[in-house]
């Protein structure tokens, strides 16, 4: 039987573990070991589920419920998000529970709606609106665009406990819930990986929430999000990140990425690590169609710079490198400078179309907006070349 697991007095966690799960979002955020979808009751004179699972999960989750309150009824179902993994399982509990409560944003009613086509009665709630189920009361705080225009979170006052909802999330799956069971590092990195691929273009709405947040003057024991583990250790530290990832926070590191066939463009990418990295700049070189894009995104989010490259195919970029641009476009990126290059046979054009993106990315092109090319296989000579030009641009990328 899959039990419920309590995380505090009154509180349980009676989410799914999707070990099998690689690809999150679909081929946008390819993961390496599953996540969970993490759903939350509150056992009071009422009785409360925040946020569902899955649909195919929505059996677990029931089961979970029913060994902490048997046959005794939910009373209301705090619909927080409405993407499917979040809301996947609410029909299935509505029908287990038909005469449960839903509450939702307004945002959120309207999707629900759009989705599921039936009106279960939402009561829609605003931020600072309340809801008491006795012994606890609910405090409701939307937070539009983190990362859909529905996004709220749920404070729970005598607990103490930040439902977050996909803020603070991260792909960690297993049964140890809290944050204290594994090394800070390692939560961290796991949450700058989550933000990069879901998050990072929201970076406004982000910051302006967290001073909100703090101006409430919470009293937070635990922030509960929607994916990974329980902040309970690292409440300050994850807070802290959030505010870098927010604005944006950076250090002297250049992240390269390219695709090459015949290993021209290659050659040119480690020319630029070279000269970055004997100069003081930290180098991270990808290429782009053999490796994990979600490793790429982590990297760019607190990098200086970015470099592109690409060979030129029938007359354009490969395509892997044209998908990334227009991401990369999409991430709505601040305070990076960078550079496209490549190599060529009988047109030049490649390397001026990458940085034309890299400027409608909101990147500031470096050396003028030269971009850096060559004619088929570079020589030593011409590696040396790049390598002093790569050495040039390392002081200007400290200097930021």
């Amino acid at each position: 039987m899959k039990k419920a697991i309590q995380i505090k007095d009154q509180i349980y966690w009676v989410g799914v573990q999707d070990f099998n799960l690689r690809h999150f979002h679909g081929s946008l955020y390819p993961i390496e070991e599953g996540t969970t979808y993490n759903a939350y009751l509150i056992v009071d004179e009422q009785v409360t589920l925040i946020d569902t699972v899955e649909e195919e999960f929505t059996p677990v989750l029931l089961e979970r419920i029913r060994s902490v309150i048997g046959d005794r009824p939910v009373d209301n179902i705090i619909v927080q998000h409405a993407e499917p993994d979040h809301s996947g399982g609410f029909e299935k509990v509505m029908q287990a529970y038909p005469n449960a409560v839903p509450y939702a944003s307004n945002a959120g009613v309207q999707i629900m709606m759009k989705q599921y086509f039936h009106d279960y009665h939402y009561q829609k709630v605003k931020t600072g609106d309340t809801l008491s189920t006795g012994v606890n009361t609910l405090t409701f705080v939307e937070m539009p665009l983190i990362h859909w225009p529905d996004n709220m979170l749920t404070y729970v006052d005598q607990a103490k406990i930040l439902f977050s909802n996909d803020a603070f999330g991260q792909h960690i799956a297993g049964y140890e819930l809290f944050d204290e069971a594994y090394a800070l590092n390692f939560c961290l990195d796991k949450a700058k990986e989550y933000y990069a691929n879901i998050v990072m273009p929201y970076g406004m709405q982000v910051a302006n929430k967290l001073k909100a947040l703090k101006d409430m003057n919470l009293d937070i024991d635990m922030i509960a999000p929607a994916h990974g583990i329980i902040w309970k250790q690292y409440i300050n530290a994850i807070w802290n990140a959030y505010e870098g990832f927010a604005s944006f926070r950076s250090e002297a590191k250049a992240v390269i990425v390219y695709d090459s066939v015949w290993h021209h463009t290659q050659m040119m990418a480690e020319a630029l690590a070279e000269g970055l990295g004997q100069n003081g700049v930290k180098v991270k070189v990808y290429k782009y169609s053999e490796t994990m894009s979600c490793i790429i995104m982590k990297e760019l989010l607190d990098a200086k710079a970015i470099f592109v490259g690409s060979g030129c195919y029938n007359n354009t970029m490969s395509s892997e490198i044209a998908g990334f641009l227009d991401r990369l476009i999409s991430c709505k990126v601040k305070g990076k400078v960078g550079l496209g290059f490549g190599s060529w046979g009988w047109f030049n054009q490649v390397p001026g179309r990458i940085n034309d993106k890299l400027k409608e990315a909101g990147i500031t092109l470096l050396q003028e907006g030269a971009a850096i090319t060559q004619n088929y296989t570079p020589s030593e000579s011409d590696l040396s070349v790049i390598e002093a030009k790569a050495a040039e641009m390392a002081e200007t990328i400290k200097s930021l």
